[in-house]
């Protein structure tokens, strides 16, 4: 079922980005400060805890994301994003009130079933309103805004941990509620039950009719990210400590210039994707991240580090547009909200693989290695794209039609 008519304007990208940014700043604070610091450090739990907690906040994820996702083609995706925002508050209230490594383990989960709600209503919303040749442009000012929270909230939680540790839960439960209200206020609703007439009729197939060997391939390629970048976050501080011989705050804040440097790249990777198609950017970015883990794994200079580490950043951005454009390419709007949660569940899987098999490189061997291991992953993962480039071709385009009121048109 296509759609076409007038575009949507930009209120929807922007107040999303806001939300986006505020509670990935909570999210920022909870996973780069609390997981890999306060609880290993400040509570005595020892470094393999943060993969720990990475590892059960992934696994709630990938559980719960498809249903999540599958719930979005149900209802409006706004509330379903309300929904998460509501439910992350208690799990990290709870945390800053009853601090054990078993209470933080079970809230980790808790965090990231809330989180679930939150992503696949997200990218939904960005293949449901624009149109194929618009996507990757969206999914980069989209993930910019997540970078920049992410950043904004390791670094405040960085610059917290050793002078007021506990505030870190104060920030991210600020991050949340305001997240909360900005989509409540902000966010317009857009879906109608003219939408799902045909599911009404009978007509809407059931999500396995509508599934490809495509798509089995870019979930492939999402799992395949997740676990590369992810292995790699519990071997940052030991190797900061152990080979360059600086602390963790410090090291947080010489890697902020790649990070401003990948923010500034987001939207152009973006329009690469749109324009180049997706294929090209996945390439490039992988190889860029490859080069950078093994660069990064053979110095011991603070500024050789933060440099490598720019190409890691800028990799990763170049990836990001182009595979969540060529998920949502594939995606049949009758079940958009599944197979995107599909997606991004196996991302939530790498999330919870990554970090675990990063503690067990830690338990056997030296943070160097990890990053060298993370580079192999990487260069797989580009030679497989090329492999399958069928995969990554976009589909026809698909557009709702948005009035000045936010609602769509029947069609």
């Amino acid at each position: 079922m296509a759609y076409s008519s007038t575009r949507p304007g930009r209120r929807f990208p922007f107040a999303l980005g806001l939300a986006i940014f505020l509670v990935q700043t909570a999210i920022g604070a909870i996973l780069f400060s609390i997981f890999q610091q306060y609880v290993p450090v400040k509570l005595g739990a020892g470094d393999a805890w943060g993969g720990y907690l990475l590892a059960a906040y992934g696994a709630a994820r990938f559980v719960s994301e498809t249903p999540a996702g599958a719930f979005t083609d149900r209802v409006e995706r706004k509330l379903v994003i309300l929904v998460g925002f509501a439910l992350m508050v208690p799990a990290v209230a709870v945390m800053s009130v009853w601090q054990s490594n078993a209470m933080f383990l079970g809230c980790a989960a808790f965090l990231g079933f809330g989180t679930a709600f939150i992503w696949p209503a997200t990218y939904a919303i960005a293949a449901d309103l624009y149109a194929m040749d618009e996507r990757g442009k969206v999914i980069g000012f989209l993930n910019l805004c997540q970078l920049l929270g992410f950043g904004v909230g390791g670094l405040a939680g960085a610059l917290l941990i050793e002078s007021a540790p506990t505030a870190i839960f104060g920030v991210a439960i600020a991050g949340i509620v305001l997240a909360f209200i900005v989509t409540l206020l902000r966010i317009p609703s857009y879906r109608t039950a003219s939408l799902f007439a045909h599911v009404e009729r009978g007509a809407r197939r059931r999500l396995r009719d509508v599934l490809s060997r495509d798509m089995a391939y870019v979930c492939v390629i999402f799992f395949g990210s997740s676990i590369t970048l992810s292995g790699v976050i519990p071997l940052i501080r030991p190797y900061g400590e152990t080979e360059v011989g600086v602390s963790f705050a410090r090291l947080t804040l010489a890697l902020l210039p790649a990070v401003v440097v990948a923010c500034a790249l987001y939207v152009p990777a973006g329009h690469l994707a749109d324009r180049a198609g997706r294929t090209l950017p996945l390439v490039i970015g992988q190889a860029m991240i490859a080069f950078g883990l093994v660069a990064a794994s053979m110095t011991d200079s603070l500024a050789l580090v933060a440099t490598f580490a720019g190409f890691i950043f800028v990799g990763n951005v170049l990836t990001v547009p182009a595979l969540n454009a060529a998920m949502m390419d594939l995606a049949p709007e009758s079940h958009r909200g599944a197979v995107i949660g599909m997606t991004v569940a196996l991302t939530g899987l790498g999330l919870a693989a990554g970090p675990a098999l990063g503690g067990l490189v830690l338990t056997t061997s030296t943070p160097a290695i990890g990053f060298r291991l993370a580079a192999v992953c990487a260069i797989c993962l580009a030679a497989a794209t090329v492999a399958r480039r069928s995969a990554f071709r976009p589909r026809a385009p698909m557009i709702l039609n948005v009035t000045a009121r936010g609602s769509a048109a029947t069609p």
